[in-house]
């Protein structure tokens, strides 16, 4: 076993077994030049009801807290209501930026702000699709493909803000293309 540690290849042994030759940066495929296909303009207006929701949720709580301390509403109210407004600037920046793309090999999706993140997921490492959708979801006929690769119980790449139909169709191609790359 330990000859083997020390192997060196000669003429007459296959290098090939043992190659792993630096790749020129220049022919690496730039997934920037990419097109993304934009979500739905409707997932933005999804996004910001649940946070007004959420935030409509938490004023409630102070101000039966303002009652019981008998403080001033408008003391506990009014980062909360910042917040909300910084989440609706967030929201509406960060929407431009979320986008899929499938593409020979793979399917990518990338969102994020402040924090940047484009996940690619190859076809032939994806175990199931699946669609779900939320009661907000349901009010405005969104809903989200999840796709899940070996080794875990959450997905690997979420694509939300897709029209229900639409989010079917993309679930069954990327069966499909998975399928065929298995």
């Amino acid at each position: 076993m330990s000859e083997n540690l020390n192997f060196v290849p000669t003429e007459e042994s296959p290098k090939s077994l043992f190659e792993n030759l630096e790749i020129d940066k220049s022919q690496i495929p730039s997934i920037e030049e990419v097109n993304f296909t934009k979500l739905e303009k409707d997932f933005l207006w999804m996004r910001i009801t649940s946070w007004s929701i959420f935030l409509f949720v938490v004023l409630g709580f102070l101000v039966i807290i303002s009652f019981k301390t008998e403080t001033a509403i408008w003391k506990l109210s009014a980062p909360w209501l910042g917040f909300l407004i910084l989440v609706i600037i967030l929201e509406m920046r960060g929407f431009k930026i979320k986008g899929y793309a499938i593409r020979q090999n793979d399917i990518s999706y990338k969102s994020g702000l402040i924090f940047f993140s484009m996940t690619s997921v190859p076809f032939n490492r994806i175990q199931h699709v699946e669609v779900s959708q939320g009661p907000i979801g349901r009010l405005f006929d969104l809903a989200t493909v999840k796709v899940y690769t070996a080794g875990g119980s959450t997905s690997d790449l979420r694509i939300g803000g897709l029209i229900k139909e639409e989010a079917h169709r993309l679930r069954d191609h990327i069966s499909h293309l998975s399928s065929q790359h298995a």
